[in-house]
């Protein structure tokens, strides 16, 4: 099993007008830009972007990502980046390019709902909402998969 360790190196975050009418979509992306092999680990620089359409802003992150694992597995990963680059394209892995991903966007993504409060966008994520509101003769229920959850 991998371990990963994120670091940023850069923080980027715009808004591009005061002014916010009708819908906004949120388009988020991570794109690894380059694999290295340093001292038995997988050095994987990449970049993040949160981008509000239609031209209303931009989040953009940009960092490291330090994959420990087997020697045998950061081999193997590494060999296949350097197969494919020559390829046109740049695959890691899928094993390790999932766990790589879901690390870049959800750390990004809590960073990011930061940023956008600090100048004004909204977060890049959905908020949950709340209905206080009950139909007639609808009893509240308990869902068996959130038992756990504080209410």
């Amino acid at each position: 099993m991998p371990h990963l360790d994120l670091k940023l190196r850069n923080i980027e975050v715009k808004r591009f007008t005061t002014a916010i009418a009708g819908p906004v979509n949120v388009h988020n992306n991570s794109t690894i830009k380059e694999v290295a092999k340093v001292e038995g680990k997988l050095s994987i620089n990449f970049s993040y972007t949160c981008s509000y359409e239609p031209g209303i802003g931009l989040i953009k992150m940009e960092g490291d990502v330090i994959v420990q694992d087997s020697e045998e597995n950061i081999e193997k990963a590494y060999r296949e980046w350097e197969k494919s680059s020559g390829k046109g394209g740049k695959n890691l892995p899928t094993r390790i390019a999932e766990k790589v991903h879901n690390a870049i966007l959800s750390s990004c993504m809590v960073e990011s709902v930061i940023f956008s409060k600090e100048v004004g966008l909204p977060a890049p994520i959905p908020t949950p909402t709340v209905s206080l509101a009950k139909k007639e003769g609808q009893e509240t229920k308990k869902s068996a998969d959130t038992g756990s959850y504080i209410r």
